[in-house]
Protein backbone atom coordinates (compact mmCIF):
# COMPACT_ATOMS: atom_id res chain seq x y z
CA UNK A 1 0.00 0.00 0.00
CA UNK A 2 1.10 3.58 -0.50
CA UNK A 3 1.69 6.07 2.06
CA UNK A 4 1.87 9.94 0.91
CA UNK A 5 3.06 12.19 3.67
CA UNK A 6 2.67 15.96 3.66
CA UNK A 7 5.25 17.89 5.67
CA UNK A 8 4.11 20.73 7.85
CA UNK A 9 4.01 24.79 6.93
CA UNK A 10 6.93 25.15 4.27
CA UNK A 11 8.83 22.04 6.06
CA UNK A 12 10.05 19.25 3.71
CA UNK A 13 9.88 15.52 3.48
CA UNK A 14 13.30 15.70 5.59
CA UNK A 15 10.65 16.17 8.83
CA UNK A 16 9.94 12.21 8.23
CA UNK A 17 13.11 11.06 7.73
CA UNK A 18 13.24 9.01 10.85
CA UNK A 19 9.64 7.76 10.32
CA UNK A 20 10.23 3.91 9.26
CA UNK A 21 7.64 1.97 7.39
CA UNK A 22 7.32 -1.67 7.74
CA UNK A 23 7.81 -3.50 4.33
CA UNK A 24 4.57 -4.27 3.16
CA UNK A 25 4.26 -0.18 2.63
CA UNK A 26 5.60 2.52 0.40
CA UNK A 27 6.41 6.06 1.41
CA UNK A 28 5.99 8.58 -1.04
CA UNK A 29 6.57 12.09 -0.52
CA UNK A 30 3.87 15.34 -1.28
CA UNK A 31 6.21 18.74 -1.87
CA UNK A 32 4.45 22.01 -1.05
CA UNK A 33 3.79 24.35 -3.74
CA UNK A 34 2.94 28.07 -4.16
CA UNK A 35 -0.59 28.96 -4.01
CA UNK A 36 -1.74 30.64 -7.40
CA UNK A 37 -3.46 34.13 -5.82
CA UNK A 38 -6.87 34.02 -4.22
CA UNK A 39 -6.73 30.14 -4.70
CA UNK A 40 -9.35 28.32 -2.36
CA UNK A 41 -7.63 25.29 -0.52
CA UNK A 42 -10.37 22.98 -1.86
CA UNK A 43 -8.34 23.81 -5.56
CA UNK A 44 -4.89 23.89 -3.31
CA UNK A 45 -5.08 20.51 -2.38
CA UNK A 46 -6.26 19.27 -6.04
CA UNK A 47 -3.41 20.42 -7.43
CA UNK A 48 -1.09 19.14 -4.56
CA UNK A 49 -2.67 15.63 -5.36
CA UNK A 50 -1.18 15.76 -8.82
CA UNK A 51 1.48 13.02 -7.82
CA UNK A 52 -0.77 10.31 -6.28
CA UNK A 53 -1.61 7.18 -8.48
CA UNK A 54 -5.70 6.47 -7.20
CA UNK A 55 -5.47 3.27 -8.80
CA UNK A 56 -4.04 1.71 -6.13
CA UNK A 57 -5.22 2.25 -2.01
CA UNK A 58 -3.47 5.00 -0.66
CA UNK A 59 -3.75 6.81 2.98
CA UNK A 60 -2.12 10.10 3.68
CA UNK A 61 0.01 11.08 6.66
CA UNK A 62 -0.35 14.95 7.10
CA UNK A 63 2.13 16.78 9.71
CA UNK A 64 0.77 19.51 11.34
CA UNK A 65 -0.55 22.06 7.89
CA UNK A 66 0.03 19.01 6.23
CA UNK A 67 -2.62 17.23 8.45
CA UNK A 68 -5.59 19.91 7.36
CA UNK A 69 -3.94 19.27 3.53
CA UNK A 70 -4.62 15.74 3.85
CA UNK A 71 -7.80 15.76 4.87
CA UNK A 72 -9.14 18.60 2.12
CA UNK A 73 -7.38 16.11 -0.25
CA UNK A 74 -9.04 12.75 1.33
CA UNK A 75 -12.65 15.16 0.84
CA UNK A 76 -12.28 15.18 -3.36
CA UNK A 77 -9.93 11.96 -3.22
CA UNK A 78 -10.86 8.97 -1.08
CA UNK A 79 -8.57 7.33 0.44
CA UNK A 80 -7.96 4.48 2.93
CA UNK A 81 -6.65 6.15 6.07
CA UNK A 82 -5.72 9.71 6.78
CA UNK A 83 -3.39 10.00 9.60
CA UNK A 84 -2.58 13.27 11.57
CA UNK A 85 0.04 13.70 13.56
CA UNK A 86 0.52 17.12 15.26
CA UNK A 87 -2.48 18.51 13.36
CA UNK A 88 -6.21 19.43 14.04
CA UNK A 89 -9.01 17.23 12.19
CA UNK A 90 -11.80 20.23 12.66
CA UNK A 91 -11.93 24.02 12.99
CA UNK A 92 -12.68 23.56 17.20
CA UNK A 93 -9.14 22.33 17.76
CA UNK A 94 -7.57 25.75 16.93
CA UNK A 95 -7.61 27.09 20.02
CA UNK A 96 -9.57 30.14 20.44
CA UNK A 97 -7.16 32.85 20.57
CA UNK A 98 -5.89 31.83 16.99
CA UNK A 99 -9.35 32.38 15.79
CA UNK A 100 -9.44 35.42 16.76
CA UNK A 101 -6.16 36.61 15.15
CA UNK A 102 -7.58 35.23 12.24
CA UNK A 103 -10.21 37.35 12.67
CA UNK A 104 -8.19 40.49 13.27
CA UNK A 105 -5.97 39.17 9.88
CA UNK A 106 -3.02 39.44 12.03
CA UNK A 107 -1.66 37.18 9.43
CA UNK A 108 -1.66 40.29 6.95
CA UNK A 109 -0.31 42.39 8.09
CA UNK A 110 4.14 42.86 8.97
CA UNK A 111 4.11 41.03 11.62
CA UNK A 112 4.87 37.87 9.33
CA UNK A 113 8.47 39.35 9.05
CA UNK A 114 8.66 39.42 12.56
CA UNK A 115 7.73 35.88 13.03
CA UNK A 116 10.64 35.30 10.51
CA UNK A 117 13.09 36.70 12.44
CA UNK A 118 12.16 35.48 16.19
CA UNK A 119 13.68 31.55 15.93
CA UNK A 120 14.01 31.41 19.58
CA UNK A 121 10.13 31.82 19.92
CA UNK A 122 9.60 29.38 16.90
CA UNK A 123 11.97 26.69 18.64
CA UNK A 124 9.78 27.02 21.62
CA UNK A 125 6.46 26.43 19.87
CA UNK A 126 7.57 23.78 17.98
CA UNK A 127 9.11 22.32 21.51
CA UNK A 128 12.77 21.80 19.88
CA UNK A 129 16.05 21.94 22.10
CA UNK A 130 18.42 19.98 19.87
CA UNK A 131 20.87 22.14 18.01
CA UNK A 132 19.83 20.32 14.54
CA UNK A 133 16.51 20.78 14.83
CA UNK A 134 16.51 24.22 15.81
CA UNK A 135 19.46 24.83 12.11
CA UNK A 136 16.39 22.96 10.29
CA UNK A 137 13.53 24.79 11.46
CA UNK A 138 15.74 28.11 10.89
CA UNK A 139 16.12 27.08 7.34
CA UNK A 140 12.82 26.25 6.87
CA UNK A 141 11.36 29.57 8.57
CA UNK A 142 13.67 31.11 5.82
CA UNK A 143 13.01 29.44 2.55
CA UNK A 144 9.40 30.04 3.23
CA UNK A 145 7.81 33.16 1.32
CA UNK A 146 5.50 35.71 2.74
CA UNK A 147 3.19 34.58 0.08
CA UNK A 148 2.88 31.12 0.98
CA UNK A 149 3.02 31.93 4.48
CA UNK A 150 0.04 34.21 4.16
CA UNK A 151 -2.04 31.80 1.97
CA UNK A 152 -1.41 29.08 4.48
CA UNK A 153 -2.30 31.09 8.10
CA UNK A 154 -5.32 32.26 6.17
CA UNK A 155 -6.28 28.52 5.77
CA UNK A 156 -5.41 27.30 8.96
CA UNK A 157 -7.29 30.13 10.78
CA UNK A 158 -10.38 30.50 8.65
CA UNK A 159 -10.69 26.61 8.33
CA UNK A 160 -14.19 25.44 7.90
CA UNK A 161 -13.82 21.69 8.89
CA UNK A 162 -16.99 21.44 11.09
CA UNK A 163 -16.02 17.77 12.65
CA UNK A 164 -13.36 15.42 12.82
CA UNK A 165 -13.94 12.85 9.12
CA UNK A 166 -14.54 8.93 10.33
CA UNK A 167 -11.14 8.87 7.98
CA UNK A 168 -8.90 10.31 10.47
CA UNK A 169 -6.73 8.45 13.32
CA UNK A 170 -5.15 11.58 15.05
CA UNK A 171 -1.71 11.19 16.85
CA UNK A 172 -1.01 14.28 19.22
CA UNK A 173 1.52 14.86 22.21
CA UNK A 174 0.51 16.36 25.57
CA UNK A 175 3.19 18.57 24.95
CA UNK A 176 2.43 20.33 22.14
CA UNK A 177 2.60 23.76 22.04
CA UNK A 178 0.86 24.88 19.07
CA UNK A 179 -2.18 22.66 19.12
CA UNK A 180 -2.66 22.27 22.88
CA UNK A 181 -4.18 18.86 23.75
CA UNK A 182 -7.06 19.98 25.56
CA UNK A 183 -8.51 21.21 22.63
CA UNK A 184 -7.90 17.93 20.54
CA UNK A 185 -10.09 14.54 19.90
CA UNK A 186 -6.37 12.32 19.59
CA UNK A 187 -6.97 8.78 19.33
CA UNK A 188 -3.64 8.24 19.94
CA UNK A 189 -1.57 10.26 22.79
CA UNK A 190 2.18 10.57 23.09
CA UNK A 191 3.42 11.54 26.59
CA UNK A 192 5.69 14.36 26.44
CA UNK A 193 4.99 14.52 22.89
CA UNK A 194 6.14 18.43 21.50
CA UNK A 195 4.62 19.43 17.98
CA UNK A 196 8.17 18.09 16.20
CA UNK A 197 7.62 14.92 18.35
CA UNK A 198 7.49 13.15 14.48
CA UNK A 199 11.51 13.54 15.06
CA UNK A 200 12.28 13.51 18.54
CA UNK A 201 9.59 10.29 19.09
CA UNK A 202 9.79 8.93 15.58
CA UNK A 203 10.21 5.48 16.36
CA UNK A 204 6.82 5.14 18.76
CA UNK A 205 5.00 7.74 16.12
CA UNK A 206 6.51 4.62 13.28
CA UNK A 207 4.82 2.13 15.22
CA UNK A 208 1.80 3.61 15.46
CA UNK A 209 1.43 4.53 11.89
CA UNK A 210 2.75 0.69 11.28
CA UNK A 211 -0.21 -0.61 13.57
CA UNK A 212 -3.13 1.42 12.05
CA UNK A 213 -1.94 0.43 8.01
CA UNK A 214 -2.35 -2.85 9.44
CA UNK A 215 -5.57 -2.43 10.81
CA UNK A 216 -6.96 -1.64 7.35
Amino acid sequence: MNVYFISGLGADRRAFEKIQLDAAYTAHYIDWIEPLAKESIQAYANRLSDDIDFKKPFVLCGLSFGGIMAIEIAKQYPCKKVILISSISHRDELPKYYRLLGKLKIHQTPFLRLLKTKNAYVHHLFGVNAKRLKIYLDEMIQKTTLTYLRWSLDNILSWQQKSKPDFVFHIHGDADKLFPIKNCNADKIVNKGGHFMVITHAKLISEIINDVLKSL
